[in-house]
C-alpha cells in the first residue's frame, strides 16, 4: 500500500489533509515588508530632521528589501505551483484586500531606496503604482458588482483604496507629479467614503474577530500618509490642509493608544503586522510636520511617534519570530 494514502473506513471521517506549506503562505505577509520598510523611511526622516543615526534606517531598509525578495519569489512559486490556492485567497472577502500590500510594499521600498539608487527607486515605483491601480480597480469593481457582507468588513479594505495616497510620496520626488495627483485625488476622496463605511461597521455591527481587531490601526494610515503626500506636493510646507491632517492623525493615534489593550491581546496572529505600517506612517508624517512647524510640541510628538513605531515593530517582530518557529504562522485559517 502507498504510505501516503490512508484508507477510509466506514463510519470514520476521513482525516483532513493539510495543504502544502507553499499553498498556506499568506499574501498578508507582505505587511511585514511594509512595516519594516516604513520604519526604515521614518528613521531616514529622523536622520534628516533630528540627526538620528542613519545606520538604523539602512539596516531596516536592507531587511525590508530582503523580505520583499524572499516573499516575492515564494509567491511567484505559489502562483505557478499552487494557482488554486492563490485564486481561493483572491476570492476571499477579507484576504483579497491584502493583495495590494504587494504594491504598497514596492512603493515603500522605492521611497527608501531613492537616495541610494534612482534607477531601482524608479523601477519599484512604476511597478508598485501600476500594480496598485490594477488591484484597486479589480477589488472596487468586485465590491460594486456583488453585494458585500458588512459583517466581514474590516479596515483592511483601506489597503486597496488608501494605498493610492502613498504613491505621491514616492512619485513626486521622482518627477511624476501629474500622475501622483491622480493617485492622491482618488485615494483622498475614496478614503472619506470608506472611512464612513468602516466607522459604521465598527459602531453598529457585532464586534470584529480577535484576529481582525489590530486592523483598526489602519485608520491611522490615511491622514498620516496623506500629510506626507500633501507636503511632497507643497515642497515641505504644511499649510491649512497639512494642519488638519496632522491634528486628525494625532487624535486617531491617541484614540488607538487608549484602545491598545483591547486590540492586541490573546493569541498572536500575523494580522498584528497591520499595526506597524500605520504607526510608521504617523512617525514619518510627524517628523515632516516638525520640520515644517518646529516647536516643542511638534518635536515631542515626532519623538514619541518614532519611539512608538520602533517599539511596536520590535514587539511584533519578536512575537512573529516565535510564531514562525512554531509553524503557527502557516496554519492560520
Amino acid at each position: 500500500m502507498n504510505e501516503g494514502v490512508v484508507a477510509a473506513r466506514p463510519g470514520v471521517p476521513s482525516p483532513t489533509v493539510e495543504k502544502p506549506l507553499l499553498a498556506r503562505l499568506s499574501v498578508a505577509m507582505f505587511g511585514m515588508v511594509m512595516g519594516v520598510g516604513g520604519l526604515a523611511n521614518a528613521w531616514a526622516a529622523a536622520h534628516r530632521v533630528l540627526g538620528a543615526p542613519l545606520l538604523v534606517s539602512q539596516l531596516l531598509l536592507a531587511l525590508a528589501v530582503l523580505g520583499f525578495v524572499v516573499l516575492g519569489v515564494a509567491h511567484l512559486a505559489k502562483l505557478a505551483l499552487c494557482f488554486e490556492a492563490v485564486a481561493e485567497e483572491f476570492a476571499h472577502p477579507v484576504r483579497s484586500s491584502f493583495f495590494p500590500a504587494i504594491s504598497v510594499a514596492a512603493v515603500v521600498l522605492s521611497i527608501g531606496l531613492r537616495p541610494y539608487s534612482h534607477a531601482a527607486a524608479e523601477l519599484l515605483w512604476c511597478a508598485g503604482a501600476g500594480m496598485h491601480l490594477v488591484f484597486a480597480l479589480t477589488l472596487i469593481r468586485r465590491w460594486v458588482l456583488h453585494p458585500q457582507d458588512e459583517g466581514v468588513l474590516t479596515p483592511a479594505w483601506f489597503i486597496p483604496v488608501v494605498g493610492n495616497i502613498l504613491v505621491p510620496v514616492g512619485g513626486v520626488p521622482l518627477g511624476h507629479v501629474d500622475i501622483s495627483w491622480f493617485f492622491f485625488s482618488v485615494g483622498l476622496m475614496l478614503w472619506l467614503s470608506f472611512f464612513t463605511i468602516v466607522l459604521h461597521r465598527v459602531l453598529f455591527v457585532p464586534a470584529m474577530s480577535q484576529r481582525s481587531m489590530p486592523t483598526l490601526f489602519i485608520l491611522l494610515a490615511p491622514p498620516s500618509i496623506g500629510l506626507s503626500a500633501y507636503m511632497a506636493f507643497t515642497g515641505g510646507h504644511a499649510g491649512a490642509m497639512g494642519d488638519i491632517l496632522y491634528c486628525l492623525a494625532l487624535f486617531i493615534a491617541i484614540l488607538l493608544a487608549s484602545l491598545g489593550r483591547h486590540m492586541a491581546h490573546g493569541p498572536f496572529f500575523m494580522s498584528w503586522w497591520a499595526m506597524t505600517f500605520p504607526v510608521d506612517g504617523w512617525a514619518g508624517a510627524s517628523l515632516g510636520y516638525y520640520a515644517a512647524r518646529p516647536d516643542p510640541m511638534t518635536a515631542a510628538v515626532a519623538v514619541v511617534a518614532l519611539g512608538a513605531a520602533t517599539a511596536m515593530l520590535l514587539w511584533v517582530g519578536a512575537r512573529t519570530a516565535v510564531h514562525i518557529a512554531t509553524g503557527a504562522a502557516f496554519r492560520e485559517d
